[in-house]
């Protein structure tokens, strides 16, 4: 009996920091998407999460003990703990007329600053990208989902890791972005399940495991108060 078929997919991707649909409401943020909590029994509980050799898990939740932090797993253990800032939540309504990004801290364009909830294949690694919405650099870029990336914070902001204070991407204190792009990096791609943004895994209609050719880290965010 085959216990999994093997999905290879050939795309090409083009990053662009923090795009999404025009806000359509401008006085109300997106609800999050459902997506199952992240639990270390999860380990246990589905093992197919064994299989990756990095489980990236990031709480945006701006309260609790556990609010703004990033914590990497490699073979079910922590090796990385660390505060972030995540996306403000807010509506970003763009540059007005002779406003620059830089300068007047606007974005190019009007959306919602929000970090996106679920579960997450990495898609690119850029050690030096350049963020054309906001003009400024991202340097250790690992993203995962519609330009959503983890990086370094922009220079003048660590103060505010611990908080939102991000356009929606995850930012990292320069001590620790260039660690998990490393780690990211040397975990590299092999054969891994293929998981679903609400954390199930994806299969077949006889019931085995879709796996592919994919980076060998899982990011999962959650909103979650402890």
């Amino acid at each position: 009996m085959i216990k999994a078929f093997i999905l290879t997919f050939v795309f090409a991707l083009t990053t662009q920091a923090q795009v999404w649909d025009p806000a359509i409401d401008t006085a109300t943020a997106p609800a999050d998407f459902t997506a199952r909590p992240f639990s270390e029994s999860d380990f246990q509980t589905y093992p197919w999460l064994k299989e990756f050799k990095l489980v990236i898990v990031i709480n945006k939740a701006n309260s609790g003990s556990d609010r703004q932090t990033l914590r990497v797993y490699e073979n079910q253990k922590v090796i990385l703990l660390t505060k972030i800032s995540s996306g403000r939540e807010e509506y970003e309504k763009g540059c007005g007329p002779g406003q620059e990004p830089k300068k007047d801290h606007c974005s190019q364009r009007a959306y919602w600053s929000t970090t996106p909830v679920g579960y997450f294949d990495v898609e690119e690694l850029v050690e030096n990208y350049f963020s054309k919405l906001w003009q400024t650099w991202m340097p250790y870029a690992v993203f995962f989902e519609s330009g959503i990336a983890t990086h370094q914070a922009p220079a003048g902001t660590e103060s505010k890791l611990g908080g939102r204070a991000s356009g929606g991407c995850i930012r990292m204190h320069p001590n620790h972005a260039p660690v998990l792009f490393s780690y990211v990096q040397k975990a590299g791609k092999g054969l891994v399940p293929k998981v679903n943004r609400n954390g199930s895994v994806a299969q077949t209609k006889q019931g085995d495991t879709v796996r592919w050719q994919g980076f060998r880290t899982l990011y999962i965010v959650q909103n979650v108060v402890k």
